[in-house]
């Protein structure tokens, strides 16, 4: 059974958390009991989180930069949460608006830029929106 990462929203634990469990809306913090927030296979987290899910992930974290303004960043949510489903990886969302410096880091220049980690280390970059299938292929090819 496949799994994914998140953060638990009261108590800030990290989670490793079975996709089926997600997928149901069953997940829950292993530590405080709350229920755990997710949007298919997805978690949208700031820059710390994100550093402990990437860090700690043994399959690849796929990581969507968009903004709330952005259109093409709308049109790519359902495709990006879809593909979550489909693909053993864990699939992350970082807010441009709110994560400026951490965009900055990774200099995202362009949104939607979907971005893959391995072992703690990005290993491809793809700028605009895809369809899911794309999307799909893509992490297989990486």
């Amino acid at each position: 059974m496949s799994h994914t990462f998140t953060t638990c929203p009261k108590c800030q634990a990290l989670n490793k958390v079975q996709s089926e469990k997600a997928l149901k809306s069953e997940a829950i913090c292993g530590q405080c009991q709350t229920k755990l927030n997710f949007h298919g296979l997805v978690s949208e987290v700031n820059s710390k989180d994100f550093q402990r899910i990437v860090n700690k992930s043994d399959i690849p974290v796929v990581v969507d930069f968009w903004a709330s303004w952005c259109g093409p960043c709308k049109s790519y949510g359902p495709q990006f949460q879809q593909a979550s489903s489909k693909s053993n990886a864990v699939f992350l969302k970082i807010n441009t608006e709110t994560e400026q410096a951490l965009s900055s880091q990774f200099g995202i220049r362009g949104i939607p830029c979907t971005l893959i980690f391995k072992n703690g280390k990005e290993v491809a970059r793809q700028s605009g929106a895809m369809s899911s299938d794309q999307l799909i292929q893509w992490i297989a090819r990486n």
